[in-house]
């Protein structure tokens, strides 16, 4: 998040809306909203039915989350001196990337694998930029 809240002006300036959505309860997404100090120009929205993660295909799982293939990502962000917090919201639910055009057409999809497997801000700006 941290990531791609430092290129939120690039995505407005290419006319891209950057929408975020969690599946915590709506308290959670404040909380979170405001402790991550994400900018006007994003819009997150919450989904504790997970529908949305469905429909987009993206992966949950206990294993994913835990497994040995996270362990080295968990590591490099301690390194860059983030910290998990308490969790909110599934857990298990992996989460993933979608560029998607005004008419509906997914430009670029990416499906995470585990938490560390996430799309980087060059990768959707790229998409955008078609």
């Amino acid at each position: 998040m941290t990531e791609l809240r430092s290129h939120a002006a690039e995505f407005e300036r290419k006319g891209a809306r950057l929408v975020v959505i969690g599946n915590g309860w709506p308290a959670m997404a404040r909380k979170f909203a405001e402790r991550n100090q994400l900018p006007a120009s994003m819009t997150l929205l919450t989904d504790p039915s997970r529908q949305a993660y469905e429909a987009a295909g993206l992966k949950r799982g206990l294993w994913r989350t835990m497994g040995p293939q996270s362990w080295m990502p968990y590591v490099r962000t301690l390194q860059h001196g983030f910290r998990q917090r308490r969790t909110a919201g599934d857990p298990w639910q992996q989460g993933g990337a979608l560029v998607i055009a005004p008419d509906g057409e997914v430009l670029f999809r990416h499906v995470s694998e585990n938490p560390g497997d996430q799309a980087s801000p060059g990768q959707l700006l790229a998409a955008i930029a078609g």
